[in-house]
Order: structure tokens, then sequence, then C-alpha cells
């Protein structure tokens, strides 16, 4: 007896080649639950019910359901194919391949109803098709006889096999026979196809051009299984598994026959099997010829005997093959057992196998078609085993075992073949666009009510929100369209039918979105890991735009999407738009999906539910007379109808109606307007000027009487056709203008100017050591101009540069002391830097400023300490941050904080808290308590009552330092209420009054003000 360990090594040597050959066997085999596979092509469909019998009979219920026995016919995409066999197939134990044949004429770009309606066909096939089936893209454009054009097939195949997939999620995808040509195969594969498809099919070719093809796909494609279709079928039927057996070798997984025509009647397989020393478990009971009745070619038989005895996985084991006769050994992962199939020398009669491994035992001989003959016999001979059989076929096949562990004693050997592997960024991509395909297709149309509201941040916490509400209709092939029903302003309903038509600027919609499939190559694409979107599993994948693409497109996207281990189906998607043109500087959405049923109600995250984006944020930021000026967009789609009954007429009856309609087109949303037939049409762009009415008036103790505020506010996106922007507000005392041009020279800068002028003066009042000082009380009156530039920087940040001159007039009041000297008039220069970032509701503005004014001599009374020559020129910075979050039913709450500071500023050059200050304090008076240093926090929380009339509650604290003042972080504190509602004549009416509750101010700050849209 050998000692243990030695003991141990002899019988882990042979297991160990055994591994060997597992783990270096040809490429593909493991990827099919066979080796060698073999199946069966039919020249002519009508053969089908014939070879399902003769599978059937032969089989007589040893075939599982989709064994690896392969049958392969062509299925036109007329509408005409019957996929019904197909589920017979399978249960009679084999795998249908259906050959789904193209007709479409190339270039597919041209002709895509033509391909649409094949991909339509294609899909009602795979529907039907039982799990596991293997659809084979045939590219055969009716009338052409080129060679086939690597990249339109590509592009082809990827198509088909998302449609396919989506249909049948189990099902398998495989390409047309191809050339057998390396050249081609690089230029396939160069098309981004290797994670659609689970085989490749090579087209009959000489052995050293199929072996050139394999090895090139081995390189370009690792472990995809590889099939030869097809090899004429060989008058011997049993030849059918030595050329299956020695295709694996040569890198061939499946071999598929041709069959050209119905041959005579198949005689049933018998097999015998016999050990030299044990009992075998004999295999199924051959079916007598008798019971066969339908015509099949004889090769069924013996793939009959393929598909169940070699079935599993199996692997070729060249170091088993026996002496004797020309052999191939393919060994069983799960025990190690052997199959083997021998081509005997012809005309003999006795054959002896000669194994180089003496565990091997208890040998069954199989027969592939009807004949009685004797059990094989063996014998150890010279290390090995020798089996013999007499009365020898010209293919002979076999089954071999080994020891277990049991009858090894206890010494087991355990062989692990790691095939693990993750997930790939492609078949992620593939499985997103095949559900989302299979979703599209369930889904004939939609409605649904969309609400959308434009959040525009204002200054500090203000923010102004139009919120517009109505049907949504979404159909295939139709562009969607959007019914204006109501209008809200900042929560307040808008009382006319009518809903005015307001200027929509928004970027063109990209030409190529994320994750369709095209001809060229406009995205790149990463799987950055995993991640969990509400409780579900997800895969990250970002994606970005090639350079190229954006350089000859634009208007592509960069961004993430996260896609639902499970389902394949999106769960979020973020994306920033690149490329854009016009005003809109940067676009950024985010997409939230959620799964309902047909009636819009809430659904669970599986195969059968209605996946939808009913939930989208997004931001643009946008060039608005200079001004990086933010838009918040929240849409939220409810009450949605799918496939309902009543969609066709509801949509007419919109159309029929005077409701405001926009279409959302590739160029963005566009109104929908009544031809003179009374017929919706899309109307080209939009009415890029406005004029408004404005009045009102505003108070506080600055002035000797409240400000009237009376006069017209002219405003174009487009003045003129210039692609200038322009707007201008007169009132007769007061006047503001902004000209601006958003793309200057068709760069990103954008240049500008405004110019203020005020035509009365306003009091300048001094508060010291907690009281107001009026011997020292003088009047202001300021006018400006200045020259803008800017330039966004990345999708988020914009910079900008400004060139002014501030003009500032200085009066004496009665109450001033007669010794005060006024301040010179003077026109100060002033260059400022700014930078605005905003991202998902921040807003994180910085600014610096420095001033120099033209003439500035003595002021204040003799020996004043706040004049000093050198601030003449002085600087000024601040930064804020500001957050604003939407609550429902109009309900909001911002907050901002504040720092200001500076150099060398004086009591005209301070920061001060009233109405129009860089930091406001509610009820504060403007140029009465000034401070060289400030921090400041503003909260305003809003609501509606009803839709009748809004209120928001604001706070303001601010910590003043000023040494000349008295001011040491003093605090000082105002609150608030303003309002909104319609008022007559479709007015808009805002509000906004203050008092102050900390500090040395009192009074009160009143503002209101009408607005009228003329135009």
């Amino acid at each position: 007896m050998l000692p243990p360990m030695k003991r141990t090594l002899s019988l882990a040597f042979p297991l160990l080649l055994l591994l060997v050959a597992l783990a270096t066997g040809p490429v593909g085999a493991a990827s099919l639950p066979c080796q060698p596979c073999g199946g069966i092509r039919l020249a002519d469909p009508a053969e089908l019910e014939n070879t399902i019998g003769a599978i059937g009979s032969i089989a007589a219920g040893t075939l599982e359901p989709g064994s690896p026995l392969f049958v392969a016919w062509d299925l036109p995409l007329d509408g005409s194919a019957d996929p019904s066999p197909a589920a017979e197939l399978f249960g009679a134990g084999a795998t249908p391949w259906m050959t789904l044949v193209f007709r479409t004429p190339a270039p597919l770009t041209q002709n895509l109803d033509a391909l649409q309606a094949e991909l339509g066909a294609a899909a009602k096939i795979a529907a039907a098709a039982p799990a596991g089936t293997y659809f084979q893209i045939a590219w055969r454009p009716t009338g052409v006889t080129a060679a086939l054009d690597p990249a339109q097939y590509g592009f082809l195949l990827k198509r088909a096999a998302v449609v396919l997939t989506g249909a049948s999620p189990e099902g398998k995808v495989a390409t047309g026979p191809l050339p057998a040509d390396p050249a081609f195969l690089s230029a396939f594969y160069a098309e981004e196809i290797a994670a659609y498809l689970e085989a490749v099919a090579l087209a009959p070719a000489a052995p050293e051009q199929i072996a050139a093809a394999v090895a090139r796909l081995d390189e370009l494609d690792p472990g995809r299984p590889v099939v030869l279709d097809a090899s004429a079928a060989p008058a011997e039927p049993g030849a059918v598994l030595v050329e299956a057996a020695r295709n694996v070798t040569h890198g061939l997984a499946l071999t598929l026959f041709a069959v050209p025509a119905a041959t005579p009647p198949e005689p049933a397989p018998t097999s015998e099997p016999a050990t030299t020393s044990e009992p075998a478990t004999p295999p199924a009971a051959a079916v007598p010829p008798a019971t066969i009745t339908r015509t099949a070619s004889p090769i069924v038989a013996p793939l009959v005997l393929l598909a169940r005895e070699f079935a599993g996985d199996l692997s070729y084991d060249p170091t088993s093959t026996p002496t004797g006769a020309e052999a191939w050994v393919f060994v069983r992962g799960k025990d190690l057992g052997v199959r083997v199939i021998a081509a005997t020398p012809p005309g003999a009669t006795e054959v002896a196998l000669q194994f180089p491994d003496a565990e091997l035992r208890r040998p069954v001989r199989y027969s592939y078609f009807a004949r009685k003959v004797g059990p094989p016999s063996g014998k150890l001979v010279g290390g090995g085993l020798e089996i013999r059989l007499a009365d020898a076929a010209p293919v002979e096949i076999l089954a071999l075992d080994r020891p277990t562990a049991a009858e090894r004693q206890g010494v087991e050997e355990k062989v692990t073949v790691a095939g693990d592997r993750g997930m790939t960024v492609e078949e992620v991509l593939r499985r997103l666009q095949a559900f989302e395909d299979a979703q599209n297709r369930r889904i004939d149309h939609y409605q649904a009510v969309n609400t959308t509201s434009l959040r525009f941040p204002a200054a500090g916490t203000q923010t102004i929100e139009a919120t517009l509400e109505g049907p949504y209709f979404v159909e295939r092939g139709v562009p969607p369209d959007w019914v204006w029903r109501s209008l809200f302003l900042n929560g307040v309903r808008w009382r006319s039918k009518s809903i005015p038509e307001i200027p929509l600027i928004q970027p063109e919609k990209a030409a190529t979105m994320p994750g369709e499939i095209t001809f060229d190559k406009k995205y790149r694409y990463a799987l950055r890991g995993s991640d969990t979107i509400d409780g579900r599993a997800a895969w990250v994948v970002d994606f970005e735009p090639v350079g190229a693409a954006v350089a000859s497109e634009g208007r592509l996207y960069k961004g993430t999407v996260w896609v639902d281990k499970q389902l394949s189906s999106r769960l979020k998607t973020r994306a920033v738009q690149l490329g854009l043109v016009g005003e809109v500087l940067s676009n950024e959405e985010t997409l939230l999906y959620t799964p309902i049923d047909a009636d819009g109600a809430p659904a669970p995250w599986a195969a059968g539910s209605f996946i939808l984006p009913l939930k989208v944020l997004a931001q643009q930021i946008l060039s608005v007379v200079n001004v990086a000026t933010i838009v918040e967009r929240d849409t939220r789609l409810t009450e949605v109808k799918i496939n309902a009954d009543g969609f066709a007429e509801a949509r007419t009856a919109a159309n029929a109606s005077d409701a405001t309609i926009v279409r959302d087109t590739a160029e963005g949303l566009r109104y929908m307007v009544k031809d003179d037939k009374g017929e919706r049409v899309v109307k080209e762009g939009f009415d890029h000027d406005k004029l408004f009415l404005a009045g009102g008036l505003f108070y506080d103790d600055s002035f000797d009487y409240p400000l009237p505020l009376a006069g017209i506010n002219y405003f174009s996106l487009d003045f003129k056709g210039t692609k200038q922007q322009v707007n201008v507000f007169f009132g007769g005392l007061l006047l503001v203008a902004n000209v601006a041009q958003p793309r200057l020279f068709g760069t990103k800068f954008d240049f500008g100017a405004d110019a203020f002028g005020l035509a009365i003066s306003g009091s300048d009042q001094l508060f010291r050591d907690n009281r107001e000082v009026p011997a020292e009380e003088v009047k202001s009156r300021p006018a400006s101009f200045t020259l803008n530039l800017g330039h966004p920087i990345g999708n988020f940040f914009k910079w900008g540069v400004r060139y002014g001159l501030v003009s500032t007039t200085y009066g004496r009041v009665d109450t001033a002391d007669p010794n005060f000297r006024v301040p010179s008039n003077n026109i100060a220069q002033r260059i400022e830097l700014s930078g605005r970032y905003a991202r998902s509701g921040y807003r994180l503005d910085l600014g610096g400023s420095y001033h120099r004014r033209s003439k500035w001599e003595a002021w204040g009374l003799p020996g004043n300490p706040d004049f000093d020559p050198d601030k003449k020129d002085y600087l000024r910075w601040d930064v804020s941050l500001a957050k604003t979050w939407n609550l429902p039913k109009f309900t909001r709450l911002s907050a901002q904080l504040n720092y200001l500071s500076g150099s060398d500023l004086d009591r005209f050059s301070k920061y001060e808290f009233g109405f129009f200050g860089a930091t406001r304090v509610h009820g504060y008076q403007s140029n009465r308590v000034r401070a060289t240093e400030v921090s400041a926090a503003h909260v305003t929380y809003g609501f509606a009552f009803g839709d009748l009339f809004r209120l928001d509650l604001e706070g303001d604290a601010a910590w003043a330092t000023d040494k000349d003042t008295g001011l040491k972080n003093e605090l000082l504190a105002g609150a608030g209420i303003a309002g909104t509602f319609i008022g007559p004549w479709k007015t808009v009416v805002n509000m906004d009054v203050g008092v102050p509750v900390a500090g040395p101010d009192d009074g009160v700050v009143l503002y209101i003000v009408f607005l009228k849209l003329f135009k």
C-alpha cells in the first residue's frame, strides 16, 4: 500500500491534468450547455413539422425541453412568419435557432421606417418564443449582392439585439454567418458590438481561413462561442458527431449542419451499455423504428444522442485521448466522467482503444442507429485502460466514470472552475436599452397632468415663481403636447382663461441622446460601480461625449445614469448639456423614475410595471442683460393614464379649444397656434418683445414724501433681430436701461451696458453713538453707466468684470450745521470682479471692486476724522451663500448668509442697510446706518392662502461694525411681510412692508407695485 502522501499525489496528478484541460480548453465551449454542440439548419421551414416529430420520437422523453439540440430556420420579417414551431421544438427537447432575415436596404438611417417595421415584427416573434431561444440576425437587403458592410451590420445587430432582449429577456442573440476574414471581424467589432451578442457565426470556409478567423475572435472577444453555419450534412449520419468534435479543437463551439430536403424515415438509435466489472445504469430504451411516422433527416438521431450525452459542463480533454482510432475525449466538470467520440478505421470490425488513465472504468457504449452490439470489454494494460469494441460502427460513442471520493477511502479531490466576472458597462447598456425598448413598445400613448414650476431666485432670499399646469399628451411617433390650463404666480392663480405667451428661453435638444445606438460613436461610457437609490441596488454608469462629437454637433450631454440591477430600468439620470448656444449658459437635468400601473397608481418594481420619469428637476443659468440668471425647473407628472380610451378625443378637444398649447420639439418648446383653417400648427419662434405698464410707490424716511413709481417697461430678447437683449424702464423720475449681447462674436462671452438715473435726491442721514445726527445730513442723487463682460467656467460658474462711472451729486439740507461742508460732486470709476456658482438650489456669490473718485475734498464738520485724502479710492468685497427649499403647495423656505467688508471706506462708501442696500434689513431706511464690516443672515418662509394670496414672512439680522459711528458687532434686525395677488385688469400686485425690531433705526419701509402686461 502506498504511503498516504504518495497515494494522495498519485490520485491528484491525473485530476490536475484535467483541471488544466478545463482551464485551457478552446474558448467559447464553456458558454454553451454542451460540448461538442450540434444542430440542424433546415433549408425549407416546411420541414419543421417532420423534424419536431422525429426529435420527439427518437428522444422519447429523454431530452429536457430546450436541450442543446439546435434547430435553425429562416423567418421573414414581413409579418408572415409563424413563430409557433419554436415552442413545439422546445417542448420536444431542442433549442430553437431562429434566423430573423432583415431586408431593409442600406443606408439604414435613411430607411428607418422600414427598419422599424422589421424590428416590430422581430419583437413579436421574440415575445412568442420560449426562454433560451437563439435569435440570429441575418441581413439580406433585397436585390443587394455586395459584401456585408461591417458598420451597417453592426448598427443593425445592436438595434435588433436591444429589441429582442427587451421582448425576450432570456433570449440570446447571434450574428448571421460572417465571412471568415480577420479584417472584416476587426472592423465589425470596432462597432462595439461585443456586449450585444451571445454567439458569433462564421460561414464555411477553408480550414486555414476558419483558423485565422477564430484566432482573431479570440483576441477581439475572448470566450465568445463561435458557430459554423452551416456545414453540409455528411452522407454517413454518424459523421456529424466526428465533425462536431473535430470542430471543437478548431475553436468552434457549435456546428450547424445544412439539410437541403427531407429524407426517408429515420431508424431509432439503441444503446448497449456494458461494464468491465460492474453493471452500469442503462440509458433510455431505444424506440422501435415502426413508431417513427414522419420523414426527417437521418442526422437527427445522432444529434439527439449528442444533445443527451454531451450536455452539461463538458470540456475537451486532449490529455485523455486514446490510441487505436481518431478520437476526442470530453470531461465533465461535476464528476470528471468522460464522453468519447471515436471515428473507427475504415473497414475495421473490432476496435481497441487504449486510454492513458487507469482510473477510467464502467464503459458504456451508445449507438446512434438501431442495432444490437456486444458490450465493450475492458482491461488494464501497461498502466492504462484498454477498451475493445466488437462489430464496430463508423463512429463509436462511449461513456466512462472515475472512482468516487468514498471509493478512494476518504481522499477527496475537488475541482472548481471559477467563471464569475464583473458586469461590463456594455452589458449594462444593452440591458438598459432592451428594457426601455420593450417598455416603449408597450406604450402606445399616455395622458398626464404636467405641473411645471419655474423659479427665479432674485436678490437675497426672494424668489419669483411661475407654475404652469395642464394636460400632457404623449404618443408614439408624435411630439408631446402640453396644454396650459392654469398659471400660478408665486402660488396665486392667474384669473384669466387665456394664459399669455411668455418667452421660451431654453436650449435645443441634443440630436443624439446618451444610450442611443448610432453609427457614429458620440458618447463614451464607464461603469463607476454600484450604489443604492431608494433601497434599490443600481449600477452607476457615467457618460460623456467624445471631443470630436462636441466640436461637430454640440448640445450633447455629460452625466450619470443609475440602472436597476434587477430590472435594468433607470432609477435616476443626471446630465449636464454641453455645447450650448444663445442665452443658455448651463442646463442640468435630474430625472427620477417611478413604477406605476396603467392607471397611474403606484406599482412594484417589476417587469410588468411602467417605469417613467414622473419627476424632473432642472437648473438653467441664463445670460439675461449680462446677469447670470438662475432658473430652477420642477416638473411632475400626475394622473397618468397609459393606453387609456379617449386619448385621441381628449387631444382633439384640446387642440380645438382656445387654450395655450406648447409642443416639445427638437428645438425645445414651441407654441402651437391655429392657422386660417383652425388647425394647430407649430409657431416658428416666439415673441421676443414684451411691454409692461408698471406703477406703485416706495416710501422710507430718506425721502420727503412717498416716491411714486409709474412708467413702462420694455423687454426684448432679440431686439430688431440683432440677437441683442434690451430692457428699459422709464417712470419719469427713474430710468433703468440695459443692453447686452449674450454671445459676443459667436463666443461664450457676453457684453453689454447698464444705465441708471434718478431725478430726485434722497436724504443721506447719519447715525452715530446710538443717535441720529441731523446736523450732518446731506442730499444725494446718483446716476451711473457701466460696461459689462462675462464668461462661464464649466457648467455652474460664471465670472464677470464690470467697468463703470458713477456720478453722485450732493446737496445741503436745512437741518445741517452751517459749518458742515458738503462732499464734492464727483464721478467715480469702478472696476468690479464677480463670480456666481449655482447648483442644487445653492447659490454662492463672490465680488470685489475698486473705486476711485474724480474729486474728493474735505467734507463734514471741521476736523472730521472720517475724511482722509487716501480714501479717494477704496476697495469693497463681499461673499454670500443662499439656499432655497421648495416644499409642497407653494410653500418655500429660503436662507442666506453674507459677509461684507472693505478697505479705506468712509461714510459715503460704507455698506448701508436700506431697501436698495448691499445687505438689506427690513424696516431700515436707506442711507442712514452704515458699517465697514457686516455679517448677516436672512430667512424667508412663504406660503399661499389657497390660490388667492401669497404671504412671505421675512426676517433679517446683521451684525455691524463701524469704528467711526460706534458700532461694534451691533445687532441690526428687522421683520417684514411680502405678498402677491392678482389685481383688477389682469394686474400682478406685489407688496413689501418692513419694520426694525433691533438696533438704532425705527419707522417703516413700504414698497408696492402693480404690473400689467400689454404685449
